[in-house]
């Protein structure tokens, strides 16, 4: 009997704690995301911009066009001089001390550069294309998305439809929900 009770107890207990989800439909594509996550919209100059603010008030940019780009292609080593560190952000320099990096006096000498780069990287599939998920290495230093090279056109750059998405950042639970809702993207348009 007890032990009916408590399974009982813990299954309820975890029934009410599931997330909820929504679609979010952009026009080029569709998302599944928490229900509190929202959706906006932002002016583009040569693509389609826009993207999601979470309910911890991360911003989760996308851009569809010509000109979208790979974030794993700035994965710049974090190995940092005087210059380097004077370089990053207020919130870089607050979260450096929990991640693997390296400071020197000179950035020339026998330094292992990719022992400290910043990205990983995996391909997957996403809906018909296959994309590359990017993450950082040190969690939340730096941003975490997907990038998909071509939806429509050839292998030459001039006539490409490119896709990223991307945060910075990200704590690890949004991070995690993040990646899941970018396994959920539905590109109704290109894929049919």
């Amino acid at each position: 009997m007890r032990k009916t009770l408590s399974i009982s107890i813990l299954l309820l207990i975890f029934s009410c704690t599931q997330r909820e989800y929504k679609t979010i439909d952009f026009g080029q594509f569709e998302i599944t995301v928490p229900e509190n996550w929202d959706k906006y919209e932002a002016q583009g100059i040569d693509s389609y911009v826009g993207g999601i603010i979470t309910e911890t008030n991360d911003t989760l940019d996308f851009d569809f066009g010509m000109y979208s780009g790979d974030l794993s292609r700035s994965d710049f080593p974090m190995v940092y001089d005087s210059l380097g560190l004077a370089q990053l952000t207020e919130k870089e320099l607050e979260l450096l001390p929990k991640t693997k990096h390296l400071i020197v006096d000179s950035i020339t000498g026998d330094i292992d550069f990719k022992e400290y780069l910043q990205y990983q990287f995996e391909y997957d599939s996403i809906d018909c294309f296959q994309a590359k998920i990017i993450t950082p290495r040190n969690k939340g230093f730096g941003g975490t998305g997907i990038y998909i090279d071509s939806l429509t056109g050839t292998k030459r750059n001039f006539d490409k439809i490119k896709f990223g998405f991307y945060g910075f950042y990200l704590e690890e639970k949004v991070q995690t929900e993040f990646l899941k809702a970018l396994k959920t993207l539905k590109f109704k348009k290109y894929c049919e």
